[in-house]
This record gives structure tokens, sequence and C-alpha cells, in this order.
């Protein structure tokens, strides 16, 4: 778990993080070593989600060794989908990372949303819906194993 005691607002009890998998935790397909790294480090503080199609079948094998949950999208809505997932556990203590137009509602329904800009970009609709927006994958996750950057981010 990690508190987040933000000055001006409500503290946040964070349990866990969910991330959308193209755009944001890859690109081009590809898992970046260094982000592998940070992601191990932080699901020994966090339960984190990847949220993904799955188009290509190859989530299984990319985040193979690392203890997170693989939920696979079904329907044609991902949006949809990925605020039903926030939805269905308590969103209160989930954070939630996303670039693209389908994470929207995910960043909105969680107690804290993360817009990557990245090499894919970042869709107008997800920059409003974020708390904070960062430059990278790397960044994203860093700002959970150094929680003091977050608190310097969203204080008010």
């Amino acid at each position: 778990m990690l508190k987040l005691e933000i000055p001006g607002r409500s503290d946040i009890l964070l349990k866990g993080i969910v991330f959308d998998m193209n755009g944001t935790l890859t690109v081009d397909g590809e898992l970046a070593a260094k982000d592998r790294e940070l992601l191990m480090l932080l699901a020994g503080k966090l339960e984190v989600y990847v949220l993904t199609a799955d188009t290509f079948g190859t989530a299984a094998t990319m985040f193979a060794g690392l203890p997170l949950e693989i939920c696979r999208l079904k329907g044609q809505t991902g949006f949809l989908e990925k605020k039903k997932f926030i939805d269905s556990r308590d969103s209160s203590s989930l954070a939630a990372v996303g670039n693209g137009y389908n994470d929207h509602l995910m960043l909105q329904s969680a107690a804290l949303g993360i817009c990557v800009l990245g090499e894919e970009g970042a869709h107008p609709l997800t920059i409003t819906h974020a708390d904070l927006i960062v430059p990278s994958t790397g960044a994203a996750l860093e700002l959970f194993l150094h929680p003091l950057r977050l608190v310097a981010g969203l204080r008010r």
C-alpha cells in the first residue's frame, strides 16, 4: 500500500495500480527493460494490473516473471470495460495510467489518474481526465516509487 498525504486534498491510500498496455506500458509491442525493472519494484508496493485486448497474444510472454495480473478485454468498447474494471474494485484505492481515448474513463474513475504522453502521444480527452501528465512510462512508474513526486504535483 501507498499512503499519499496531499496538502489541500484528502489523503489517498493506494492498494493497486491499473495500466493500459499498448502505448502506455509498451511501445510498438515492446516493454523496455528499464520499465520491466520498475514494474518489478512497483509490484513490491502495490497490486499491479495490466488491461489489454492482447490482440497479438503476446501479453503473457511479455510480462512473464512479473508479479502482476493481466486482464484481457473482451469487447469492442475497451473504454467501457476499463471503467468497469476500476468500478468493480475499490476505485478509491486504485491509480490508473493510460494514454489513449479508451483510457479516459478509467483515469476519471480511479482515485488518481496519470496520463502518459509517450511515443504515441495522448488523446486530449484522456489528458483532461488525468490528475497528472508525464512524458514517459518510466516517469509514470517512478512517480509511485518516489511518492513525494506525486505529492509535489498534486498539492493545492
